[in-house]
């Protein structure tokens, strides 16, 4: 496989992305491939919790923010059943709560690192086969789990020592600001001082891992499925090519996060478009119905209540298949143009992408016999 630039490995790129998900195009196919794609991304973990989680919180303020106000003066806790937690009890539904989250966390992370090795093998040897290329790396997988899990430790040790401190300098100033009240005149300086630079060493945090993760799956994690290579080894083969190429691999890197960002927010767009069109028809519909049915007595308003709540399941059906199918994608072209970036440098991995040419079986040429006598004279051997 000839050495490709980072520009060049782009058109391979895409079409690997094609005779992946496309070729032939089978909706329940492509779906299974971009679901498991999609779960290699750490964005993609972060759309389908934060989302909802902020819709609820949303939900639930405004149910707070209307409910009826209920006065507890002059009522004592017991009355209401209520019990004061002691700093005890809080402490322990604190740790139960940590070590539910740090239980979660390791294994979403394992999940992460077996998939990755499964897009892997179906985007190198399009097989399509996702129970096949889950099998083949169970043992190969918890080496890599345990250099991911040991960055992204460092990376939230690095983060706490460093944003920690503006962190809690901005909830001191926001406590003394709630305990005087509101007050449109107070200097905002104060809680702007440590908000500025909490979010830039966030920001430049989330950078740096964004590119150690990107190295890791792009250049640490092949041979590591390949050859069985020991992790020392992959990451000295990195350090060679970065000595070697260093350009290279830093413009492969810039153009991987702003192509990838670019097609992912294309095809967002596309689906928030489907979407907003199909809410503004779900709401004109569920208007229609609530004309005609609501003042229809309570059985026509169950009927309207579970006829808005099928069309509210549709929609966030849609919107749950639209983001696999947009992160999926997203993950295939990933990792299809690191295959085609690192394989042209990666022989291993190059011969598997565009296998060479089989060898051409050498043909043992005889020497002539040599010319007969003329028949007049006789044979020499006589």
């Amino acid at each position: 496989m000839t050495k490709l630039s980072p520009a060049d490995a782009l058109g391979p790129a895409f079409r690997r992305v094609r005779e992946v998900m496309f070729a032939p195009f089978r909706l329940g196919f492509f779906l299974k491939i971009a679901l498991v794609a999609a779960l290699t991304q750490p964005g993609f973990y972060s759309v389908i919790i934060s989302y909802p989680m902020q819709g609820v919180q949303a939900g639930a303020g405004a149910a707070i923010r209307h409910r009826t106000p209920m006065s507890f003066a002059g009522t004592g806790a017991s009355e209401f059943g209520f019990i004061a937690p002691s700093a005890a009890v809080g402490f322990v539904v604190l740790a139960i709560v940590f070590g539910i989250g740090l239980v979660f966390w390791i294994l979403s992370t394992y999940l992460f690192c077996r998939l990755r090795f499964t897009l892997f093998d179906l985007v190198v040897y399009r097989r399509g086969r996702v129970r096949g290329a889950w099998a083949k790396y169970g043992r190969k997988t918890w080496c890599y789990f345990g250099v991911v899990l040991l960055a992204s430790l460092v990376c939230l040790i690095l983060l706490a020592v460093t944003a920690g401190p503006f962190l809690i300098r901005m909830m001191k100033e926001a406590a003394r600001i709630g305990g005087h009240g509101p007050n449109p005149n107070a200097n905002p300086w104060p809680m702007l001082a440590p908000m500025l630079p909490f979010i830039g060493i966030c920001l430049l945090i989330g950078l740096v891992w964004m590119v150690v993760d990107a190295v890791l799956q792009d250049f640490v994690l092949p041979p590591i499925a390949i050859e069985d290579a020991p992790i020392e080894g992959a990451f000295g083969r990195f350090l060679s090519l970065l000595r070697e190429d260093f350009g290279s691999v830093a413009v492969y890197l810039l153009l991987r996060f702003i192509i990838a960002l670019g097609i992912s927010w294309a095809l967002m767009i596309g689906v928030f478009m489907i979407l907003g069109v199909g809410g503004m028809a779900g709401l004109a519909v569920g208007f229609g119905l609530y004309r005609a049915m609501w003042s229809g007595g309570i059985g026509l308003r169950v009927v309207f209540i579970a006829i808005v709540a099928a069309i509210a399941l549709v929609l966030i059906a849609i919107y749950l298949v639209a983001i696999v199918a947009v992160y999926g994608t997203v993950a295939v072209f990933k990792e299809s143009y690191a295959a085609y970036f690192f394989g042209s440098r990666y022989s291993a991995l190059g011969d598997l992408l565009e296998p060479p040419p089989p060898d051409l079986v050498a043909v043992r040429v005889e020497p002539p016999l040599p010319p007969l006598p003329p028949l007049s004279e006789p044979p020499p051997v006589w």
